[in-house]
């Protein structure tokens, strides 16, 4: 492994887990091994350095353009689309 790739990697975690620290680390890491791999089986394990560093400045770079108001970032994956609710009809 290119040791500067490594480095940026660790960096790039660090300020991942800044700017989502409720989430916990094994969280964050399988959250990004789905953004670089999608959600297929074995993409942790089979996730590489490079992917998992540009998923995470992806992630990074989603954050800082969606900043909510209350200060409180989410994970790209995390967002849901509102449910609405049935209206109950008479018939």
């Amino acid at each position: 492994m290119n040791v500067a790739v490594h480095d940026e990697l660790m960096e790039s975690l660090a300020e991942l887990r800044s700017a989502l620290p409720s989430m916990r680390f094994g969280q964050l890491i399988a959250n990004m091994a789905t953004v670089a791999r999608g959600a297929v089986p074995g993409a942790i394990w089979d996730m590489e350095d490079d992917e998992l560093l540009r998923a995470i400045r992806w992630q990074l770079k989603q954050l800082s353009t969606r900043a909510p108001a209350n200060g409180e970032h989410h994970l790209a994956s995390e967002t849901k689309p509102k449910r609405h609710k049935r209206r109950r009809t008479n018939g």
